[in-house]
């Protein structure tokens, strides 16, 4: 069989197109953000990763963002949509890395991540650019957790050098944002596969899913959130790296 010919992984929400695989990076460029100040959900998101990005060994750069106050004065960046996206315009991969972007927060149906400090919403189109400036053809893996964030696994931001994992379909809520949580279940989810890292994109995209369709089912949650995937066709190896091999 041609190895151009596009294969596609039959897997509900899960988009994967196989070519050329890009040899998996070595170093990381890293922007986490924890966008809402309501709970302590979303920045235990940015800390659990952070450190496992620090575990891993391959860290090229971090920036950390934060909407709470206690969180900026240690250090972290105010999470609004203009530093946010200059951030990720400036990551700038050089041969041998990739990008890693992590955005958790409330999202707005038809609008995209809600950005509480600034009052603004950031949508698909905007993200995109900041990574095709920040990033262009470098690998590049990005995370999406929101409710109604399925959008931003389809056109503009699916582009072939892009993993794009998503908390929910673009019409569903996703849940775990409770005072009782400490990650939301999509979080503890695709961290905890990542951290596995086995199959791949498509391994980490599936045992994600499973995981949320567990505890889904568990909790009696209805409807479910059906987290999206998006496998570039160059990026089917792409994995952060959160532990040393």
């Amino acid at each position: 069989m041609n190895r151009f010919l596009a294969l596609f992984l039959l897997l509900p929400g899960l988009a994967w197109a196989q070519a050329s695989v890009t040899p998996a990076p070595t170093r990381w460029h890293a922007v986490l953000v924890a966008g809402d100040p309501s709970l302590e959900v979303w920045d235990a998101a940015v800390e659990s990763l952070g450190l496992g990005l620090e575990r891993g060994g391959g860290l090229a750069s971090l920036r950390r963002f934060s909407a709470r106050q206690d969180r900026t004065t240690q250090g972290a960046e105010p999470a609004t949509p203009d530093r946010v996206l200059a951030a990720i315009a400036q990551m700038r991969p050089g041969p041998g890395e990739a990008c890693l972007v992590f955005l958790t927060m409330h999202g707005v149906p038809n609008q995209g991540l809600a950005f509480p400090l600034s009052r603004q919403a950031v949508g698909p189109a905007p993200l995109d650019a900041a990574l095709s400036q920040g990033c262009g053809r470098a690998p590049t893996f990005v995370v999406v957790s929101a409710c109604y964030s399925g959008g931003f696994a389809a056109a503009p931001m699916a582009r072939p050098n892009r993993v794009i994992l998503t908390a929910a379909r673009a019409d569903r809520s996703s849940f775990g944002c409770g005072a009782q949580f400490s990650l939301t279940v999509f979080d503890r989810c695709v961290i905890t596969a990542m951290m596995v890292g086995q199959g791949g994109a498509p391994g980490v995209a599936r045992s994600a899913r499973d995981c949320v369709a567990a505890e889904e089912a568990r909790q009696n949650m209805r409807p479910p959130s059906e987290p999206q995937a998006y496998i570039g066709a160059e990026a089917v190896a792409l994995v952060p790296r959160l532990r040393k091999n």
